[in-house]
């Protein structure tokens, strides 16, 4: 057996396999509404929870025919008394007779190890009209009910699951309360920076890094994030803040402000990791233009810093992804760029946070590579004037801005001056690399003169 283990025990239907999936953090038991048991043998899946290596135990309906037995047996021959924990699984509903008697079948089954290792698991949490105390003593003014002497019995040891959209965080709670998880003495810091355009998943990647829903998220057709917002989450050993931004082609605002927004947003911050997010599917002009020109934006030192996130994975449909990136070349070259290091999210399924344990790897591991130091120097960074070879290249635009006017000399016009003279239009956008490169990504701003716009310091 693994270190440590923990057996789920209750009822038909009140799930303990989805609360076998929620710990682990993936789909491992099957489960489903029905109105048979789903789980017909005990199984037992392992795999690291917050760097504990735990093996769960799903069990069948305890009272089914000859289960108890079977139960009994099992823990006999494989638990290791010393580093196992039960978990009675009770359905937040009505504390039905038949509910007793499954609980009381499984006490009988725990009693030889003493019920100092057991805990009450009350699921469907999300039904909760106020609180799990509230629940269970809604009727304290009446003589001492059924589910308050259970609870009374196992010493008030209780918790609860959402297994529809809770997070990590219940499952931290539940390992503490076992024992099985110590609180840390120190947190791991880690500072992470999503960017995109509006409607890549940025928001929604966000709430599933963190575990629960931090950031407002809509599905409408202008960018739901305004501002940058950063919101942060207790992970296992590391205290984890996202930090959201707006779309850079937020068409509500201009270039100016959200050039303006993200650099005092990074002024002074200690970045981890700059995460581009990209949505799956057919890639539009601007996708294509913010793919080649973002790791532009911060200077030559942020791309040992930056990874690349998809979102949208559910339409994946069993297909591969590594030939949907073969087969796009801007995709293909920007992952090339950011060494390799790429995750793909399903933000539908919030619960199954294997994908965010990838997600966090490969974001300390990039740490590691950079000697634990986090990306200071995200600032504005003048182009090279000395060398025009190392100035990246324009992004791709008719002489007409969107806004009406001329392209700037030098990146698309007709320029009469002659080779490296240096207009006050370049000397002005060359002060700023980020503001420059939004500027051309959105061609919002885009004016012949310099007076269509201003410097951002």
């Amino acid at each position: 057996m693994a270190r440590h283990s923990i057996v789920l025990l209750g009822h038909t239907g009140v799930g303990k396999s989805a609360s076998g999936n929620t710990i682990l953090g993936r789909t491992a038991f099957e489960s489903k509404a029905t109105f048979t048991s789903v789980t017909t043998e005990i199984k037992k899946e392992t795999d690291t929870v917050f760097g504990r290596e735990i093996s769960v135990i799903d069990t069948p309906g305890i009272l089914s025919e000859g289960i108890e037995t079977e139960i009994q047996t099992f823990c006999k021959e494989n638990l290791d008394s010393s580093s196992c924990r039960f978990l009675v699984v009770v359905k937040i509903d009505r504390f039905t007779k038949e509910q007793l008697e499954a609980v009381n079948a499984t006490i009988r089954v725990i009693e030889p190890y003493g019920l100092d290792q057991a805990y009450l698991l009350f699921t469907r949490a999300d039904h909760l009209a106020g609180t799990l105390e509230e629940f269970i003593n809604k009727e304290k003014e009446s003589p001492e009910s059924p589910l308050q002497r259970i609870v009374r019995k196992f010493g008030g040891r209780v918790c609860s699951f959402d297994n529809r959209n809770g997070g990590p965080d219940q499952v931290k709670e539940l390992l503490q309360k076992t024992g099985i998880l110590s609180a840390p003495e120190s947190l791991e810091k880690r500072k992470i920076v999503l960017y995109g355009l509006s409607g890549a998943g940025k928001t929604s990647s966000g709430n599933t890094i963190l575990g629960s829903k931090k950031f407002k998220s809509d599905c409408g057709f202008e960018s739901s994030t305004k501002t940058c917002v950063s919101k942060s989450a207790i992970i296992g050993s590391q205290e984890i803040t996202v930090m959201d931004t707006p779309g850079v082609d937020d068409s509500s605002r201009s270039p100016q402000e959200v050039a303006k927004d993200l650099l005092g947003a990074l002024c002074g911050e200690h970045v981890h990791a700059l995460v581009i997010v990209v949505k799956i599917g057919k890639l539009s002009k601007e996708d294509c233009s913010f793919l080649q020109y973002f790791p532009s934006m911060f200077g030559p030192d942020a791309l040992r810093s930056t990874m690349v996130l998809f979102t949208h994975g559910d339409g994946l449909g069993g297909e591969s992804f590594e030939e949907k990136i073969r087969a796009n070349k801007e995709v293909s070259q920007l992952i090339e760029q950011c060494k390799e290091r790429y995750c793909v999210f399903d933000n539908t399924q919030c619960s199954n946070w294997q994908q965010v344990r990838n997600f966090l790897q490969i974001v300390d591991k990039m740490v590691q590579q950079n000697g634990e130091q986090p990306c200071d120097r995200l600032e504005a960074t003048p182009f090279p004037q000395q060398d025009d070879n190392s100035r990246p290249k324009p992004f791709p635009q008719s002489s007409q801005s969107r806004s009406g006017g001329n392209a700037p000399s030098g990146y698309g016009s007709t320029d009469p001056r002659s080779p490296g003279e240096e207009s006050s239009d370049e000397r002005i956008s060359s002060s700023c690399c980020l503001c420059q490169c939004l500027r051309y990504l959105l061609c919002g701003c885009c004016q012949s003169g310099h007076d269509g716009y201003e410097p951002i310091n």
